[in-house]
C-alpha cells in the first residue's frame, strides 16, 4: 500500500512539475513577444531584435505568431539600415506563407519594398470538379427486325443529360504550359426510338457509368486574377455499367446491357475555359468535348439480348458516341516554387 501511494505521489509530482514547466514556457514567450513588440514600437531595435528572436529560435509559435514576429524583425532590421538581415526575414515570411502580401496602404513603405521582387509560383495543384454532360450519337449503320430496309426512317436518338464528378493533378511544365491527369466518375444517358412498330413505338433508354482517366496539356494566356486556357488530350474511358430500360405499350424491362458494350475505348478531347484566382485556390469553368472513334455497340452481339430482341424487335445500330462537358470547381495550389529575383 506505501509502495503505491509513493509511485501515485510521484506521478503527481511529475504531472505538476511538467505542467509547470510548459505553462513557465508559456509565460516566457508571452513576454519575449510582448516585449519585443513594445521596444520596436519605442524605437529600441536592438532590445526588439533581441526578444523576438529569443522568441522565434526558443518557442513553439503557431504561424501567425512566426509571420508577425519576422515581420517585427524585419522592420526593426530596417530601422537599423541593415537591410541584407532585413531582407532574410521577408524572405522567412514568404517560406511559412508563400501567398503572402503586405498591406501596401498601411505597412512601411520599406518593408512593402522587401517582397517586391519575391516571386512565389505554384508548381503542383490539386482540382476538385462537377458538372453535366450530353452525348452525340453518330450512327454509321442502322438495323431493324420490323423495319429492314427502311430503318433509319423509323429510327430517333434523343441526348439526355447526365454528370460528371472529378479529381484532377496538374504540374507546372513550362511558365504558361501545364500537364493535367485526373479521374473521372461519368454518367452518360440516352434514348432511342423506334417508331410504327405494331402500332406503338419502342422506348429504349440506356444508363452508361464510366470511369475516365484524362491526360492532357494545358495552356494558360495570361498571368493575371483571371486567366483563360485551352487544353488538349487524351482519354482512356473503362465502362462499368450499361443498364437498359425498354417500354411499349404499357409494359417495360430491365435489361443488364455490359456485355453488349465496348468496355473500354480510347478517346481524344479539347477543352476551353477559365480560372479565377482567390488567393491561394482558384475557381474554374470550363466546356470540353470528347470524341470517341470506336462503337459502343460490341461487334457480334446484336442478336444476343433475347428480351429486346424478341419482345421489343429492338437490335443495336452501329453508333459511336461524343460527349460534350460543361465543369466548374476549385483548384488548390499544392507546392509552390518561391524565389527572389535580382
Amino acid at each position: 500500500m506505501k509502495t503505491r501511494t509513493k509511485i501515485f505521489a510521484l506521478l503527481t509530482f511529475f504531472c505538476i512539475t511538467a505542467a509547470g514547466n510548459v505553462y513557465s514556457q508559456s509565460d516566457s514567450c508571452a513576454v519575449y513577444l510582448k516585449s519585443g513588440n513594445k521596444s520596436y514600437e519605442e524605437r529600441y531595435y536592438d532590445t526588439a531584435i533581441e526578444y523576438l528572436t529569443k522568441a522565434l529560435d526558443e518557442c513553439s509559435l503557431n504561424k501567425e505568431e512566426k509571420i508577425q514576429a519576422n515581420k517585427i524583425l524585419a522592420l526593426s532590421y530596417i530601422g537599423i539600415d541593415d537591410l541584407e538581415n532585413a531582407e532574410d526575414r521577408a524572405s522567412r515570411i514568404m517560406r511559412i506563407d508563400p501567398t503572402y502580401e503586405p498591406d501596401k496602404f498601411s505597412d512601411d513603405p520599406e518593408y512593402v519594398a522587401l517582397f517586391s521582387n519575391f516571386v512565389y509560383t505554384p508548381v503542383q495543384r490539386f482540382g476538385l470538379s462537377a458538372g453535366i454532360n450530353r452525348p452525340f450519337t453518330n450512327v454509321s449503320n442502322t438495323y431493324s427486325i420490323y423495319h429492314g430496309q427502311d430503318a433509319s426512317d423509323y429510327s430517333e436518338y434523343k441526348e439526355e443529360s447526365g454528370f460528371q464528378i472529378a479529381g484532377n493533378y496538374e504540374i507546372r511544365v513550362m511558365k504558361k504550359l501545364w500537364l493535367n491527369a485526373g479521374v473521372q466518375f461519368r454518367v452518360t444517358n440516352y434514348t432511342h426510338l423506334i417508331k410504327e412498330v405494331e402500332n406503338t413505338t419502342i422506348d429504349y433508354s440506356e444508363n452508361m457509368q464510366y470511369f475516365d482517366i484524362p491526360l492532357s496539356v494545358k495552356y494558360y494566356f495570361l498571368q493575371r486574377r483571371m486567366q483563360p486556357y485551352v487544353s488538349a488530350g487524351a482519354c482512356y474511358s473503362l465502362l462499368t455499367s450499361a443498364v437498359s430500360t425498354s417500354s411499349r405499350d404499357k409494359i417495360n424491362d430491365i435489361v443488364d446491357r455490359l456485355e453488349y458494350r465496348n468496355t473500354s475505348m480510347a478517346g481524344f478531347f479539347g477543352s476551353a475555359g477559365f480560372i479565377y484566382k482567390l488567393k491561394s485556390f482558384y475557381g474554374f469553368v470550363d466546356v470540353k468535348y470528347c470524341v470517341y472513334p470506336d462503337n459502343v455497340n460490341k461487334e457480334g452481339t446484336r442478336y444476343a439480348d433475347e428480351v429486346n430482341v424478341f419482345k421489343y424487335y429492338y437490335i443495336d445500330d452501329d453508333f459511336t458516341m461524343d460527349n460534350l462537358q460543361i465543369n466548374a470547381g476549385i483548384l488548390f495550389n499544392l507546392v509552390y516554387r518561391n524565389k527572389k529575383e535580382k
